[in-house]
């Protein structure tokens, strides 16, 4: 008994380490989700996309501020608002004020219309991308003044003239462009869309997709209802994705509720071998006494 009792408190760390492996794995290959807890934040979020209607000459715009090292939290939530996005029949332009983010501007939209086959979506028709914009508060400040955002822009990321974009004929202001997002992994950025995207008495609609670490920062900005709604973090993708599975019941198992059900399932597992592993010690202490 005691025997058994010590393998309880003193078990091999690399049996530890093939169950953690193993509940990782385990969702990644059989693709099959637990449905992640519910977010008021990512609801509000959802709600804000699926309500929104643009009228002639309107788009969306999309800062995609953030890089490799956040890819895991950022990219998933980037993934299915593009895809909400697509569905909605809402054009969009993407931007960035982060270098590193300039190859992810090119290829995910493209990654996402090539998996909407019963949605077909063209670059220039359906989204643009502005590429790269150096100077963050010089560049967010000339397109909230600008009088022609053609004329300020100029092109987009591959060189093309905007005035030859049709998803981009009658974008004239910032009142062109009612519903604004940002996602980002580093500290200030969203700030800085915050401070200076306005004119006049104007402001789009702010939403914010964040990495965990930010959470509190960006639940302050939510509370004040400066931002409608929040991705907080992988689990904030992993709740967006399961209403939009529940919207669009024909849609693929997308990548934040696979990794968010890995998590989890890992999280329960190290729980539960530390609750044996003490149990193991104090039953030892409860039989060693009693002898």
């Amino acid at each position: 008994m005691n025997r058994f009792l010590y393998l309880l408190e003193n078990i091999d760390r690399r049996v530890i380490y093939l169950f953690v492996v193993g509940a990782l794995l385990w969702p990644l290959l059989s693709k099959k989700p637990l449905q992640p807890a519910p977010m008021r934040s990512a609801d509000s979020f959802f709600e804000v996309i699926e309500s929104h209607t643009p009228k002639a000459g309107e788009i969306a715009l999309i800062s995609i501020d953030w890089g490799p090292s956040t890819i895991a939290e950022n990219g998933s939530q980037t993934k299915v608002l593009i895809e909400h996005l697509f569905r909605k029949n809402i054009p969009f332009a993407v931007i960035s004020i982060t270098p590193y983010a300039a190859p992810f501007l090119e290829s995910l939209p493209k990654e996402i219309a090539a998996t909407l086959t019963d949605f077909p979506r063209e670059y220039g028709k359906h989204w643009v991308n502005l590429g790269y914009q150096p100077n963050p508060t010089i560049s967010i400040q000339g397109i909230a003044k600008s009088e022609n955002l053609i004329q300020t822009l100029k092109t987009d990321a591959s060189g093309t003239p905007l005035s030859e974009i049709p998803v981009m004929q009658g974008v004239r202001t910032l009142e062109n462009i009612p519903l604004f997002v940002q996602v980002t992994g580093l500290v200030g950025t969203f700030n800085t869309w915050l401070q200076f995207l306005q004119r006049g008495e104007f402001r789009p609609i702010f939403l914010h997709g964040c990495t965990s670490i930010t959470i509190p920062e960006a639940h302050i900005y939510l509370a004040s209802g400066q931002i409608k709604g929040l991705y907080e973090g992988l689990a904030g993708a992993a709740a967006y994705e399961w209403l939009m599975s529940e919207r669009f019941p024909g849609r693929a198992v997308g990548d934040a509720l696979i990794q968010n059900t890995s998590l989890a399932i890992a999280q329960l597992l190290i729980i539960t071998l530390i609750i044996i592993g003490n149990a193991g010690r104090l039953l030892r202490m409860i039989t060693g006494r009693s002898q």
